[in-house]
């Protein structure tokens, strides 16, 4: 699988390159994983704003998930203030399965706000798991990445889990 990571304005310009719509999003051979900011509405990007999802539903090869880019030391010290958008097992294992039911798609296209952090880490587990690309052409493809290390420290302990 070649995994591909972008951010918000780059996802949206390749899905309308693309032509890919809620409409025909299944017949893709890939799986997609929009990651957006935990809060609801508009996300304010430079002097712009900009819907949260691309996506208007749920689809077979689609997750829509919503957490913060947050380290695991600011997880620790605010879990015990509910729910906030933190990035947790719940939501790892939600992820992981998501990635697991798509394992035979040839592409996984990942996008957050940046497409630096949290889909960084996406897509370096995934690429883990299921890349055919080298590390070296992996990292070509996104020189960008700085893989939020408290997200793909709770996807490889969901791996973990299911071995």
């Amino acid at each position: 699988m070649k995994v591909i990571i972008l951010n918000k304005p780059k996802f949206n310009q390749f899905m309308e390159y693309n032509m890919i719509t809620d409409d025909n999003v299944e017949e893709k051979d890939a799986m997609f994983i929009s990651i957006n900011s935990p809060f609801n509405g508009e996300l304010l990007f430079g002097a712009n704003t900009i819907p949260q999802s691309y996506f208007k539903r749920q689809h077979s090869n689609v997750l829509i998930m919503h957490f913060g880019d947050y380290g695991e030391e600011f997880v620790l010290r605010n879990i015990h203030k509910g729910p906030t958008g933190l990035f947790n097992e719940y939501k790892a294992k939600k992820l992981y399965e998501f990635i697991k039911r798509n394992k035979d798609k040839s592409f996984a296209i990942v996008h957050c706000a940046a497409g630096i952090s949290r889909s960084g880490a996406v897509g370096t587990f995934i690429h883990d798991l299921y890349g055919t690309m080298t590390w070296e052409e992996f990292k070509r493809k996104n020189p960008q990445i700085q893989p939020n290390e408290y997200v793909l420290k709770l996807l490889r302990q969901e791996l973990n889990r299911d071995k």
